[in-house]
């Protein structure tokens, strides 16, 4: 097996950084301005190299040309999650869903974010819609349980994970044996 000294690696990643901005300039043309030549870069800072701050900075660029593209708050929204700026997250899967509301991935998100910044009962509000579209997903009822623990709301929580278990969870039963069960 080949083996690629670290110094050559280094030069390599550090020189990919510079050519991914080159890249979209040639598939772009001189439209340095243009939607596809931010969302070309905002996907790209956030695929191939992981810079999510680059990845934020080129979708909001996209996002003040076309407001109404809701995949853009979408990646942005996935960036900063990766940054941990979960109150930048909800707000911007919260305008995915006015622009797309049967976006099941926003909902899941933003019930995720919601449980980071300790917003339970708006997360629990999102998990009560994702049920109510999709009643045979257990993993809803099992994070709604865990959310309404938190909550000290031991009867629901323990009702949601035996939804869970009956349509045949793992962590469903797992947590109606360690939680409801003592």
């Amino acid at each position: 097996m080949l083996e690629i000294p670290r110094k050559i690696m280094k030069y390599f990643f550090s020189g990919f950084l510079l050519v991914v901005p080159l890249l979209a300039t040639a598939q772009f043309g001189e439209k340095r301005d243009s939607l596809d030549y931010y969302k070309y870069l905002a996907q790209a800072e956030y695929d191939m190299v992981a810079d999510y701050e680059s990845s934020v900075y080129y979708a909001t660029k996209a996002i003040h040309l076309d407001p109404r593209d809701f995949e853009l708050y979408e990646l942005r929204a996935v960036a900063r999650d990766f940054q941990g700026d979960y109150a930048g997250m909800e707000n911007d899967l919260s305008i995915v869903l006015q622009l797309d509301p049967s976006n099941f991935a926003a909902y899941d998100g933003r019930a995720y974010a919601r449980v980071k910044l300790k917003k339970y009962r708006e997360a629990i509000q999102d998990f009560d819609f994702l049920i109510q579209t999709e009643p045979a997903f257990a993993g809803y009822y099992v994070e709604r349980g865990f959310i309404r623990l938190q909550l000290k709301e031991l009867d629901a929580a323990c009702e949601d994970f035996r939804q869970a278990n009956i349509l045949g969870s793992i962590p469903g039963y797992q947590a109606l044996m360690d939680h409801c069960y003592r």
